[in-house]
């Protein structure tokens, strides 16, 4: 009997010293400026790492759009419909193993396509003209990230060295 009450009180001491540690470690994380910045949660991307770089549509496009078009409500629940339709068939795209590379980056591509037309036909005239500016802007950007329109995509980094 005494013995049971010792083990468990030396237990809930283990427990207690163990939890008391790992708080203070969590609070010295927390206070130390030189740890990098936790990760956005998934499905969100920061801004200054947005797909489609910085201030681009890929952050979050339904935000992006309705602040530079001024979408209605009921134009930000379609697009926002529209983006994840396209994000679904992307993810089943990438997770099919049956799919060539290049054939995926295609498909790919006219998934985005498809995705872009349909919001643009949601759009008033007004707002086509500066999705049209946005889409060409976005375009530009790209192209001088790869050096250019019609270059080829940069070469692979090369592989590590085995030690």
């Amino acid at each position: 009997m005494k013995m049971t009450m010792i083990h468990r009180l030396m237990l809930q001491i283990a427990v207690l010293a163990t939890v008391g540690t790992a708080v203070g470690l969590l609070q010295a994380r927390a206070q130390d400026p030189s740890a990098p910045p936790p990760p956005p949660p998934p499905g969100q991307v920061g801004p200054e790492h947005g797909r489609g770089g910085p201030g681009g549509m890929r952050g979050n496009q339904v935000e992006f759009l309705t602040k530079k078009l001024s979408l209605t409500p009921d134009q930000a629940t379609q697009v926002k419909a529209i983006e994840d339709d396209s994000r679904k068939q992307m993810m089943a795209l990438r997770e099919d193993t049956s799919i060539a590379g290049s054939d995926k980056r295609a498909k790919m591509m006219d998934i985005h396509k498809a995705a872009q037309e349909k919001i643009r036909a949601l759009l008033t005239d007004d707002q086509k003209t500066k999705y049209d500016a946005l889409q060409a802007e976005m375009r530009e950007r790209m192209e001088n990230r790869r050096g250019g329109p019609g270059a080829p995509p940069p070469p692979p980094p090369p592989p590590a060295p085995q030690q």
